[in-house]
């Protein structure tokens, strides 16, 4: 009896083991490719699909199901055209059962004929009803959906766990966020499926309640899969500047007043650091004068007034939500003499300034002066 046990549990594990995403047209090793391929659609990282279905179709050039899953990495926008230029290269007389149901789907989005879709997808169900891309395709955003396709299928489930992390963190399930579930449905999705998207997913669901450090962590670990080019770099460097904001604040009023000094000082090298090649620094001055581009010219033109003292204090800055731009608020004190009269001036003012975060450091591309309710700025040039 314990030996018949050990079989069927045996049996149990190998059938498991064996689950694939759906009975293809494609040759045995193209077949294998493209249910992978299948994988990381499932998982929505499309390049990778994509490639993968390249690779199929190397292996067997008849390979039905790569096409389909090419199409379905793609766009269906109909300005673009490209799902319609991949469904066009299907040839549907070779395909299975299974596969014929996808294709009518992904033709359905090509005009968005969700009625098309769904019956295409019910009464795909109806003839096949254990097929997991067609359970798969089945689920959509609906967490209980998820939560069966994982119990049904649990070797390829990975793109249901990594749904589902998102729903327990956010509490849309039960109205509770619960953050240790989360993280369980992720360390589940990271087990079936070696790809980037469930390290992004982590990164943001830790990113969401306020663990930058853990986020950072699991984003470079995204971005480590395709480090030339990666579309997760862009995070990576968000979730740093979240994680070192003070002395990322610091630095920024630090430019601030050494921007100002290399004005007052006509530095044009020291100027050039605070400054982009590719944008415009606009400024409004105290004046209350017209908004205008600073340049260079604007620096070393020669002023009415000599400066006795200037001096910047209270600096705050605040920091868009992906950290690209940041907004500073300050007052600025001092003293000027004009060169003509000899007169005096004391000079007070409200300012902000508008930074944003460039592949080269942060850039000033704006400026507005304006004098204090009692105060004075600097005279018409």
């Amino acid at each position: 009896m314990k030996n018949i046990i050990t079989i069927i549990f045996c049996m149990m594990i190998f059938n498991l083991s064996g689950q694939q995403w759906i009975d293809d047209s494609c040759n045995k090793k193209a077949s294998k490719i493209a249910n992978k391929a299948i994988d990381h659609l499932a998982n929505l990282e499309y390049m990778m699909a994509y490639a993968m279905a390249n690779a199929a179709l190397i292996v067997d050039e008849d390979c039905q199901c790569a096409k389909l899953v090419k199409a379905g990495a793609t766009s269906a926008a109909a300005n673009w055209g490209s799902r319609k230029q991949k469904l066009d290269d299907v040839d549907v007389s070779k395909l299975g059962g299974e596969e014929k149901v996808w294709y009518s789907t992904l033709t359905a989005t090509l005009t968005g004929d969700s009625a098309k879709y769904q019956k295409s997808l019910k009464d795909g169900l109806a003839d096949y009803p254990d097929s997991p891309i067609l359970n798969w395709l089945n689920t959509g955003t609906d967490f209980d959906a998820n939560k069966k396709f994982a119990k049904k299928f649990p070797t390829i489930a990975s793109g249901s766990y990594n749904f589902m992390a998102y729903q327990y963190a956010r509490g849309n399930y039960d109205g509770e966020p619960d953050l240790d579930m989360a993280y369980e449905m992720i360390d589940k999705s990271m087990a079936l499926h070696d790809g980037p998207n469930i390290l992004d997913s982590k990164a943001e669901i830790a990113a969401e309640n306020g663990d930058y450090e853990t986020a950072l962590s699991s984003q470079l670990k995204a971005h480590d899969y395709s480090s030339i080019g990666s579309q997760y770099w862009q995070n990576a460097v968000m979730y740093w500047h979240k994680l070192n904001k003070e002395t990322v604040a610091d630095n920024l009023k630090k430019a601030q007043v050494n921007m100002q000094n290399a004005i007052l000082e006509k530095n044009e090298e020291e100027f050039k650091k605070y400054v982009s090649d590719d944008e415009s620094l606009v400024v409004g001055d105290s004046n209350l004068g017209k908004f205008y581009n600073y340049t260079l010219d604007n620096l070393n033109q020669e002023a009415l007034i000599d400066w006795d003292s200037f001096d910047i204090r209270d600096i705050d800055v605040h920091f868009s939500s992906d950290m690209t731009m940041a907004y500073l608020t300050f007052y600025a004190d001092g003293a000027y003499t004009f060169k003509e009269s000899g007169e005096s001036v004391d000079y007070n003012t409200r300012a902000s300034a508008v930074w944003i975060r460039t592949a080269n450091g942060w850039k000033s591309i704006h400026a507005n002066w304006a004098p204090t309710a009692d105060g004075t700025g600097i005279p018409q040039q």
